[in-house]
Formats: C-alpha cells, structure tokens, sequence
C-alpha cells in the first residue's frame, strides 16, 4: 500500500495541511500499517518541504517518498529532504507531450533515463510513473518504462490520471508492463473520474501488480483516487489477500483525516461511512439482533467500527425494542406499539427521528422526566466579533452548575461547534457529523440541526434541535445528545 493522502491526497481542491497536522497523518498511517507514505511535493512550497523532511526523520516504519518532476530543482529538494524514495514521473500521452510539455517522445525518454540515473547515483529508491499512462501510445510507454528499468528504476508506476480507464483495459496494460519488468514491482494509480478507481486498482493487481496507490477516504483531484480501506477490505475479503494494514483502524484513521482536512466522508462510504454499518428497516434489524451476517459482509469491529440501529419510518418493533433498551428503556408490547407508530408517523412527516425524538416519546409514554433537561441545559449565547474572527460564549448548566464554555471561528457557527467540542471531549465525547435544514417561516426562519455524537468505544447518539440562529440549534442538539448520553451510557 502506498498512500498518497498527503500528497496526491492534499491536493483535493481547498484542502491545506499544516506541517504538524501532515506529521500527525503520517504517524496515523505508519500505525495503520501502510508501506510507502508519499509526504508531499518539496516544490511545492516551503512548508511541504519542511514537512517532507520532518516526517523522513521521525524513524517511521513506512518507507518515506517524496513527489519530483525530472527537473533537477525538484530532484534535489526530495534528495535534501533525505526520503528514502523519489517518485520521478513525466508525461507520455501525446496530448500531454504536445500541450503541457511541448517535447518529443524522445526528449520524454532522455528526461526520464537522466532523471532516474540522477536520482540512483544518490542512493536512493526510485519510482517512475509514465504520467497519463492509460492515454499514451501502448508500444511507447512499453519503450519508456524499458529505459526506466535499464536507468535503475525499482518500481513502474501506471497512472490513470484522468480515471478514463476501463478495468479490462487495466488488466491489458499492467499485464504488459509486467510482462517486461523483469524483478521490478508494478504500480497502478487509479483516479475515480468514473468512480472506478477501487475496481481498477484491483483489476491490477489481478494482473500483477504489487503496489497500489491509495489515500484515505479516497480523497484527492477532482473526483479523487482509489480509496484505501476499499482497496485493502477488498483484496482481503473478497480475494484472500495478505495484506499489512491493521484493518481495526481504518475508521479511526479516515476520521482524523476528515477531520484535519475538513473533507466530511459521505455517510454511505463504503467500509468507513456512519452507514456502513447502521441499519434501519424492520426486517434487516430483526435478522442483524439474530445473526449479524445476515446483512453484514464482514463484522464491523474488523475495521474499528459500531453496528448502530437507526429508528424511522423503516424501523420495526424488534429494532426499536432494542434501541429503547440500548438507551436504558424497558417498555411493554402495548407500549412498544405506541412507540413504533408514533416514530412511523414522525417519518411519514419527512422526518429523520433521532435519538432524542425517540427519548422525547418514550418518556412522554413511560411518564418519565424528558432527557432533554436531566442533565445539561443552554441557557444563553453571547458572540463578540473580534474582526475576522467570532467569539462565542455558551452559558449552559451542566450537572446543576453554571458555566461558561468559550469557543472561536470564522463565524458564529464555527465558535458554537468549537464550544460544544470543549463541553464533549470533557465527557469524551466528539462530534462525528451534523447538518442543518432552514425553512423560512413568516418573516423568518427556522434552522433544524441534527447532530451526531460518538461515544470513546465507537457507539453514535443522535438529536435534533429547531431554533431561530444555526449556530444556537447546533448547541442545543449537541447538548439534548449529551443528555441521552448522560443517562443511558
């Protein structure tokens, strides 16, 4: 596995790492298992080639590679950052040659042959992708990729850099490759233009290949590359393959990437999405109670993930009997039913029924006090506006006790989530997701947030909240979801 979240990774539009934030990735990728980290492009700018350099000091177990053009600038700032891999690539399609380069196929070959003969004279590895591979004339990537190995390459690299790729043709052209590589290991780099990069990358390793270049999350260039915990759940599930990745992390580790590069992971991501593994409808939740692979490939714990029953419109008495009980709830047939069909009746309305619509019902049902004030309560919010930035005070009762939580961001909803990660993570709490729907009303509007929390062993509480301001409607779901979390866990 060679990752390329912090390089091919960062590159996703609008994403920025910090030096700290991209040694705090790579540490998580060496834990994970990972062989090759590609920390970045030296070229690029100042702060990538400090990290670069950074991260190859930090005694990793990972081999440390570091992007190059086959100039010489880019050649000696990976070498000064002392890796202990250059992945060197130029360009071979001949609209690339044409239009971006303006050379020769033959001028291609020199750069590539001086490059590589450059870079081994230094001691160190050396990888060669034929840029736009999938797109270049097959008989000469054939010839470039021979005159890589005669340079010294160690490993040939085949990109589908525009993910125009169809697996067959994947198949034809690392099958090729292989074919003259003699002991050199074949690479394959798979962008999901088609979102066909997972089906690519193991298309190549069917037909030889021995390296893949992933990222976390699939995240990357317009529509991203192969994603890691797909490419390694499936060679290891569906095909048998040995493979080093510690799978139990996968989901701790695609969350700390989404989180530092503000790139959220779309709820039904495969292997790590919040729905990988929750379940809703009465009939799957009813199988799962009895034997969980009867809707799951594989058990959850296997990638560090939680099974979780939602309830809905979907829901059916066994799930919610379950949920209920989860929550610290016991309740009887007659009053299961009233439940059940007061949360059909909320999902029939368009409504997402939370953990805290669920708690609100039963409570209401049992004649127990409501979870939304047993515990914490908002009782103000106070914004100052120090220029480009927003100060938020959050005057809750937490316990019995009054307090002030303080948080800051670029605006008033970015300080509320601030705050309310404070107010969390004392109870070991985090935000995994929330979202908000504004409806005008009248002259106005009201904002409903639906936040998700997780628990330190995985488990996710939901709740909802409706108010007038975003940033207040945040705060208070996150709190109605401390609340349930107070009381049944």
């Amino acid at each position: 596995m060679f990752d390329t979240t912090l390089r091919d990774g960062e590159q996703t539009p609008g994403v920025a790492l910090t030096v700290d934030e991209k040694i705090q990735i790579a540490r998580a990728l060496d834990e994970l298992g990972v062989d090759v980290i590609e920390a970045g492009f030296p070229i690029t700018s100042p702060g990538e080639y400090e990290a670069v350099k950074r991260i190859s000091r930090l005694g990793l177990n990972a081999s440390i590679c570091a992007l190059a053009r086959t100039n010489i600038k880019d050649m000696e700032l990976a070498l000064d950052a002392d890796v202990d891999r250059v992945h060197v690539f130029i360009a071979t399609s001949d609209i690339h040659l044409k239009y971006k380069l303006g050379i020769s196929r033959e001028e291609a070959v020199r750069r590539a042959v001086d490059s590589i003969e450059f870079l081994r004279s230094h001691g160190v590895e050396v990888e060669f992708s034929a840029e736009d591979a999938t797109r270049s004339d097959l008989d000469f990537l054939e010839e470039i990729y021979s005159a890589a190995i005669d340079a010294g390459a160690g490993f040939l690299d085949i990109p589908d850099t525009v993910g125009i790729a169809k697996p067959e043709f994947i198949r034809d052209i690392v099958s090729r490759v292989v074919s003259i590589a003699r002991d050199r290991i074949v690479s394959v780099h798979c962008h999901n233009d088609f979102g066909l990069a997972t089906t690519n990358s193991i298309a190549g390793v069917l037909a030889g290949a021995r390296q893949v270049h992933v990222t976390i999350n699939g995240i990357g260039e317009r529509a991203g590359n192969a994603s890691l915990e797909e490419v390694v759940m499936a060679l290891k599930i569906l095909y048998g393959y040995e493979i080093g990745v510690r799978t139990e992390k996968l989901v701790e580790v695609s969350r700390l990437v989404s989180r530092l590069t503000g790139v959220p992971v779309q709820p039904n991501k495969a292997i790590v999405g919040r729905n990988a593994f929750g379940h809703e409808s009465g009939i799957h939740t009813h199988g799962i109670l009895r034997n969980p692979a009867t809707y799951e490939p594989f058990p959850p714990e296997l990638v560090g993930a939680r099974r979780w029953l939602a309830v809905g419109k979907h829901a059916g008495s066994h799930g919610i009997r379950a949920k209920l009980a989860e929550m610290g709830y016991e309740v009887s047939e007659d009053q299961l039913k009233i439940i059940v069909s007061r949360v059909k009746m909320l999902g029939d309305m368009g409504r997402r029924v939370t953990d805290s619509d669920l708690a609100e019902i039963a409570g209401e049902i049992l004649g127990s006090k409501s979870c939304s004030d047993i515990y914490a309560r908002v009782e103000g919010m106070r914004i100052e506006n120090l220029g480009e930035r927003v100060r938020l005070a959050m005057m809750i009762t937490v316990g019995g006790i009054q307090r002030e939580i303080y948080g800051e961001g670029r605006s008033a909803i970015e300080a509320s989530i601030d705050a309310i990660r404070k107010l969390l993570r004392q109870h070991d709490l985090e935000i995994d997701s929330y979202s908000v729907r504004v409806e005008q009303v009248g002259d106005g509007v009201n904002a409903e947030s639906i936040v998700v929390i997780r628990t330190n062993n995985g488990r996710q509480i939901t709740a909802a909240s409706i108010k007038q301001d975003i940033y207040w409607a945040i705060a208070e779901a996150a709190v109605r979801a401390l609340n349930i979390y107070s009381k049944t866990y």
